[in-house]
């Protein structure tokens, strides 16, 4: 596994096989997205991606590294949504309407996640492969582009961060605002949820 607790797959060097596990990941990434963890199994995996068991076992060892890594997928995506939504923020609005639309996205991509398909990927992955130090640092993809748009914005009202402070801010972005969902809190995806969230981002982020 790499640092960032990502799961690979090595590259098969002949095109059947490469074409066996493109088929294999993609249909574990649309029964990931379908949410319904039940259905996380190499049956239905197998069923979904036409194939046997037995080419399953074969072609990845662990049929669950593979849903591990489907899930990673989907992640990387909705983190490039929000990577996407810093790059494009009009820089002449102040910080409070970029934290709106920010939760707004955030809050929209729990729903698409829900919190089955969370605690499944907490509970499955830490028990196989433990809780490392690093295990949330998949959310430090958003530090550098949020410090540009701390430079760019005119507004003055986005507090300057220094690297290691964004750092550690980010990591309380995901305990404010994800981790209800992964917990199934009774809170998570509220009105009164999304105001906690806004406010306290407002005290760290905002001049």
């Amino acid at each position: 596994m790499s640092k960032n607790l990502e799961i690979n797959f090595s590259d098969p060097k002949q095109d059947r096989s490469k074409k066996t596990l493109n088929d294999l990941l993609d249909a574990a990434y649309e029964i990931v997205e379908a949410a319904d963890t039940a259905k996380f199994t190499s049956r239905t995996l197998a069923s979904k991606a036409g194939y046997s068991l037995g080419t399953l076992s074969q072609r990845l060892g662990s049929v669950e590294d593979v849903f591990f890594w489907a899930i990673q997928r989907g992640r990387k995506s909705k983190l490039n949504a929000y990577i996407n939504a810093m790059e494009q923020f009009d820089t002449q609005l102040p910080i409070r309407v970029f934290l709106d639309k920010y939760v707004d996205i955030a809050f929209g991509n729990m729903n698409v996640v829900t919190s089955k398909v969370m605690r499944y990927y907490d509970q499955r992955f830490t028990l196989k492969y433990g809780l490392t130090a690093n295990y949330f640092d998949y959310i430090d993809v958003l530090i550098e582009p949020y410090l540009e748009l701390c430079q760019k914005n005119e507004t003055n009202t986005f507090r300057v961060l220094s690297l290691d402070e964004a750092r550690l801010i980010f990591k309380c972005v995901l305990i404010l605002a994800e981790r209800p969902f992964a917990n199934d809190d009774p809170i998570a995806g509220t009105e009164q949820h999304r105001q906690i969230v806004i406010e306290n981002l407002m005290r760290l982020l905002a001049k």
